[in-house]
């Protein structure tokens, strides 16, 4: 049987030049993503071996690459990191982090329970959750933005010194910072807290608190390469607005602009807005009887300033940790 000698039609010739271009195309790119995650992986891997700015050593062990072929990802099996400058280690578990191909800046992880933390400040902290997801940008100047959100949390904080133990549970929280031109933006949000001293629940209601605080020329800390040199004491900063929430109307809102002395010591002016002064007086004066008279005190202030109404505003003053409304002392603050 004769064999056909048609020659080969244009069409034919440019379907197959085109299946030879993407398949050219597909090998580069995969030579190209395998080459790019093992630089990723080489550079984090120094990094956590204390190859950065701050000299912070890490390990993530069994550290293994993939997402192939539109992200990187990157898993541990168990994070720790040590900072020898501000004397903190810390633990964690398993780790999963991945950044799209087209924006590796943009890197949204999560991270399994346990935790546990140890400051040479005298205190350790042990964390449990059920879930921990987060994200962050990351550029040139470092961090400069993160989210984190956490359910299901159990934190429990043991001072070495005392052996006194903090308790705080919460079935949902969360925290937002930035870099703000220099500056260090933070906000917090955290639902129906629980907290325990020495294993006995304090009497209170679940309470649900917000934060919006600015860190003046802060920005620093979000910055592997100065942010060793930045310093907590000489602090300048604002509370934007700051609310507690015990439920029932009982609302507590604070604001107003703070600084911490060369010597850790708060000072600041803070102005208070507080909704069913009686109801707060009374939820109070359960959690902590033996205070009565001062807490009775602070609501007839509070109530005479507000000409006898339940909802009123006052400016606490603290002075080197000595916090007043009016003549009435509220406390000690101890140095940060």
């Amino acid at each position: 049987m004769a064999m056909s000698t048609a020659p080969e039609s244009p069409i034919s010739r440019k379907v197959v030049r085109l299946g030879v271009l993407i398949v050219l195309v597909i090998a580069v790119y995969s030579v190209g993503w395998y080459f790019a995650a093992e630089f990723l992986k080489n550079r984090i891997l120094t990094f956590f071996g204390g190859g950065n700015p701050a000299g912070v050593t890490a390990s993530c062990e069994d550290a293994t690459m993939g997402g192939y072929p539109f992200r990187f990802r990157l898993n541990c099996s168990r994070l720790a990191f040590d900072d020898h400058f501000q004397g903190v280690a810390a633990s964690f578990g398993p780790v999963r982090a991945a950044a799209q191909i087209y924006n590796p800046g943009h890197v949204v992880w999560e991270m399994d329970a346990p935790a546990e933390i140890r400051s040479a400040l005298g205190f350790n902290t042990a964390l449990d959750w059920t879930n921990m997801q987060s994200s962050f940008r990351i550029g040139l100047s470092g961090l400069s933005r993160s989210s984190l959100m956490l359910e299901g949390l159990n934190a429990t904080v043991t001072s070495t010194v005392s052996s006194l133990a903090l308790q705080v549970t919460a079935p949902s929280a969360q925290s937002h910072v930035r870099q703000n031109d220099g500056n260090l933006d933070y906000a917090t949000i955290i639902r129906d807290l629980g907290v325990s001293i020495g294993g006995e629940k304090i009497a209170l209601p679940p309470i649900s608190a917000s934060l919006d605080a600015t860190l003046a020329d802060k920005g620093g800390l979000l910055d592997p390469r100065v942010a060793q040199d930045q310093r907590l004491y000489g602090t300048k900063g604002e509370i934007r607005r700051m609310v507690v929430d015990l439920g029932e109307g009982r609302v507590l809102t604070l604001s107003g602009p703070f600084q911490v002395g060369d010597d850790g010591m708060i000072s600041g002016r803070i102005k208070l807005q507080v909704e069913q002064v009686r109801a707060w007086r009374d939820a109070v004066k359960t959690a902590y009887p033996d205070q009565s008279d001062m807490i009775d005190n602070v609501a007839n202030v509070l109530r005479a300033l507000a000409f006898g109404r339940d909802n009123s505003e006052a400016e606490i003053t603290i002075e080197n940790g000595v916090a007043m409304l009016g003549f009435i002392p509220l406390g000690q603050i101890p140095p940060l």
